[in-house]
């Protein structure tokens, strides 16, 4: 399919956050970035580029350069789909949330002109619902998630084998907990915390030590049974051939904003699968519109796993996005994105 776009529009953005976000490494109280408007000659489609501090390595002025080289590439040219995204991944190179924005807004107009959603037009074998993990201290134990994610290395070890003490008396056996250090651990602390933490019931623990840790992470494997998730090390296509031989996890942690969008994230997923690696879609706290994006790539991609999508808590913006029941988002049928979006 041939696409002409005419117009491009950039708004920015900035939003104190609703709960206050911390994890062992910083504290997130709020979010800046761009909505994308990107016009055809006969839909308009929306995108979002937020990067996250402490994750992504682009500032807002590079992706605002990112956006323009691109449209001043494409503007008023027909252009088939393949080259359009090709030419998003070459003038967004080393700005995957710029990437991510271009591609959400130009899948959002193709499947807005077949009148199917995002992710109906990526597979149409795709899920029309997806399973999402709730986070200790936004959600509380009449949400009804299956899968709870705890920050962990915030404070001592006593304090959080405690805390996850209380936390399996009030959610009993059939709550999953996933522990997220965010890389704090070094690997006598991250071996001592395992061993505290095996007998609670454990998804698995997300990055315990830094990317550039891989032999220690090695190590850690032979002294305790609890699944390892990189998430810190999951940074792109790259990233993920560097490490995938290594068995250094079992699961990873894909935050499209970060690994640059439905392409490459698809690709990570792919790859993960050839291993029998878990994928999990993650937020990486944005609007509603980046939100959206990243469900439909969880649906269309068939992803079974309980996703960090439950992000909604953090941001109210003026848009309704399909409500989580018991730890269940259902996608409405609604075109594109999924969103009545009005500037």
């Amino acid at each position: 399919s041939y696409l002409k776009i005419i117009e491009f529009n950039i708004y920015p953005f900035s939003f104190s956050l609703n709960n206050f976000l911390i994890n062992s490494k910083q504290s997130y109280n709020e979010r800046e970035g761009f909505w994308l408007e990107i016009k055809s000659e006969n839909c308009c489609g929306y995108g979002e580029a937020a990067p996250l501090s402490g994750f992504s390595k682009e500032n807002l002025h590079e992706i605002y350069y990112a956006f323009q080289g691109f449209f001043h590439a494409v503007k008023n040219e027909q252009i088939d789909l393949e080259e359009l995204l090709l030419l998003a991944e070459i003038h967004c190179l080393g700005c995957p949330s710029a990437r991510f924005a271009i591609e959400t807004a130009i899948y959002d107009i193709l499947s807005k002109e077949l009148k199917i959603s995002i992710s109906r037009y990526l597979n149409v074998s795709s899920l029309s619902k997806i399973k999402v993990n709730g986070i200790i201290g936004a959600h509380s134990e009449s949400d009804n998630f299956k899968v709870l994610k705890l920050k962990v290395g915030i404070s001592n070890i006593f304090d959080e084998v405690d805390s996850l003490k209380k936390l399996k008396e009030l959610y009993g056996d059939e709550v999953l907990f996933r522990l997220d250090a965010n890389g704090i651990f070094d690997l006598p602390k991250a071996i001592r915390f395992c061993k505290e933490v095996e007998k609670f019931n454990i998804d698995y623990i997300e990055q315990p030590l830094p990317p550039d840790k891989l032999e220690d992470l090695e190590e850690l494997q032979y002294h305790t049974d609890i699944s390892i998730a990189l998430d810190e090390s999951i940074t792109s296509l790259e990233s993920v051939e560097k490490v995938i031989d290594l068995d250094l996890a079992q699961a990873y942690i894909i935050k499209p904003m970060i690994s640059g969008g439905f392409i490459e994230s698809g690709k990570i997923i792919e790859l993960a699968k050839s291993k029998n690696i878990r994928s999990i879609i993650s937020s990486s706290l944005e609007t509603s519109i980046g939100r959206m994006a990243c469900i439909h790539l969880a649906a269309s991609n068939n992803i079974s796993e309980a996703c960090g999508l439950a992000t909604d808590c953090f941001i109210i913006d003026k848009w309704q996005t399909p409500k989580i029941k018991n730890g269940i988002l259902k996608l409405d049928e609604i075109p594109g994105i999924g969103l009545e979006i009005e500037f």
